[in-house]
């Protein structure tokens, strides 16, 4: 009996890391200068908490083009400053259903979410 035990704990485990993958909140990994496909929700907004280069956390808005709001949206703001804040070029692909990150930056690794908080991934340094 522990014969076939072990090899449905086994299998178990592998479907749970699979799994894992597409839930809510799990991670995205990405090398710097490649490109970060973030899958969240369709939203206006998106926001981000992130380390800057003196390893203070920030707050970042990034609000999506609608055709209505060209002078504000395409890139991170701080929330604090509401200053533009350097990172890689941003936008949302709504056939991918997700966030775009092209030549992601040190300082772009971080928890992205939804314009509302309620849903979020971390986009993590690739270091292997």
């Amino acid at each position: 009996m522990n014969t076939m035990i072990r090899p449905c704990l086994i299998v178990l485990l592998m479907l749970s890391a699979v799994n894992a993958q597409k839930m809510p909140g799990a991670s995205v990994y990405a090398k710097v200068n490649s490109t970060a496909t973030i899958e969240l929700p369709v939203s206006a907004n998106y926001r981000r908490l992130v380390y800057n280069n003196k390893n203070v956390e920030e707050e970042h808005l990034f609000r999506v083009c609608n055709g209505k709001n060209q002078k504000t949206c395409g890139f991170w703001e701080n929330v604090k400053t509401k200053k533009k804040v350097a990172s890689g070029a941003t936008n949302y692909n709504k056939n991918k259903k997700a966030l775009v990150i092209k030549k992601i930056r040190i300082t772009d690794f971080g928890e992205y979410l939804t314009g509302n908080k309620k849903q979020s991934k971390f986009v993590m340094n690739q270091t292997w």
